[in-house]
C-alpha cells in the first residue's frame, strides 16, 4: 500500500501571469506543508487486460492524473520496461475529498511516479521528476518534493524547503466542489491584483495573523461562485487552494 498524503495552502498569493506553450498560468507565492492523517491509498499490482485505473472518480479514466503519468512516462521508457508499466492495474482508495483544495489527484500522480522511479530503477533525478510532474499538473512538483513543508513559487515548479514547521490543524471540508479553473478565471476577470510583497519571507506566526482574505487571494472568487463558502471565511479559519476547504491551527 501507497499513501498519497493531502496538502493545505498555508497562505496563496498570485504574483502574476505567464504563457508557457500557449497556455496561461498564474503565478504565484505558497507555502505547501503535508498533511499526514489525510490520505489515500494506492495498491498496484499486475493486469491482466492492459493499465487500469479503479476508484471513485469524479472524471474518466483519460482525465485522471495517474493516467497523464502513464502517458507522459511510457514514451521515455524501453521495450521492456513499457510492456512492465502497461499492465498495471492502481486501485486507489480516495480519502481526500475532490475540489476540495487539498491536493488529492496531484498526491496520486506524484505517487505513482515515485513508485514508477523506484520499481523500474530508474533513477530519475528531482529536476528530471520535477520536469515529468510539471506536465501533468501545477501542484504535483510539490508532492514529488516529498518535503513536510515547502515555499513555492512560480507556476508551482520552484520548490524550496522551508524553515518553517509543520502546524498541527483541523481541517473543515464543506460539501462544495470548487472548479479550480473556474476559481482561477474568475479570479483573473474580478479581482486580479498581483502581491507585491514576498510572503515567501514571511513567518507562519505573521500569516496567521492575516485575516482569510488576505491569506489566499482566491477566496473571494471562490465565494463569488460559491455564495455559502462566505460563512467558514472567519479569522482563524484559511482556505486552501482554490477550495472548498478551510483549516486552523488546533488549539
Amino acid at each position: 500500500m501507497i499513501k498519497s498524503c493531502a496538502k493545505i495552502n498555508i497562505f496563496l498569493k498570485i504574483t502574476g501571469r505567464v504563457v508557457v506553450e500557449s497556455v496561461k498560468y498564474h503565478t504565484l507565492y505558497s507555502r505547501f506543508m503535508l498533511v499526514k492523517n489525510l490520505f489515500d491509498c494506492l495498491e498496484i499490482q499486475e493486469s491482466k487486460v492492459g493499465f487500469e485505473i479503479l476508484g471513485d472518480f469524479d472524471c474518466p479514466m483519460e482525465k485522471n492524473t495517474i493516467y497523464k503519468v502513464y502517458e507522459v512516462v511510457l514514451p521515455l521508457l524501453n521495450q521492456e520496461r513499457q510492456e512492465f508499466l502497461s499492465h498495471q492495474k492502481i486501485e486507489v482508495e480516495k480519502k481526500i475529498p475532490s475540489g476540495a483544495g487539498l491536493g488529492g489527484g496531484s498526491s496520486n500522480a506524484a505517487a505513482f511516479l515515485l513508485w514508477i522511479n523506484e520499481v523500474l530503477e530508474l533513477r530519475w533525478s528531482f529536476e528530471k521528476l520535477n520536469e515529468i510532474a510539471q506536465k501533468v499538473g501545477s501542484d504535483v512538483p510539490f508532492f514529488v518534493s516529498q518535503y513536510e513543508v515547502a515555499d513555492v513559487s512560480g507556476r508551482g515548479e520552484k520548490i524550496f524547503k522551508s524553515r518553517e514547521k509543520a502546524l498541527e490543524v483541523e481541517i473543515v471540508t464543506p460539501k462544495i466542489h470548487c472548479d479550480t479553473t473556474k476559481v482561477y478565471q474568475t479570479y483573473a476577470k474580478d479581482f486580479y491584483e498581483p502581491t507585491q510583497e514576498n510572503w515567501l519571507e514571511f513567518s507562519n506566526a505573521k500569516i496567521l495573523g492575516q485575516s482569510p482574505y488576505e491569506n489566499n487571494d482566491l477566496l473571494n472568487s471562490a465565494i463569488k461562485l460559491y455564495p455559502s463558502l462566505k460563512e467558514y471565511a472567519q479569522q482563524g479559519y484559511f482556505l486552501s487552494g482554490s477550495g472548498s476547504s478551510f483549516w486552523k491551527v488546533k488549539e
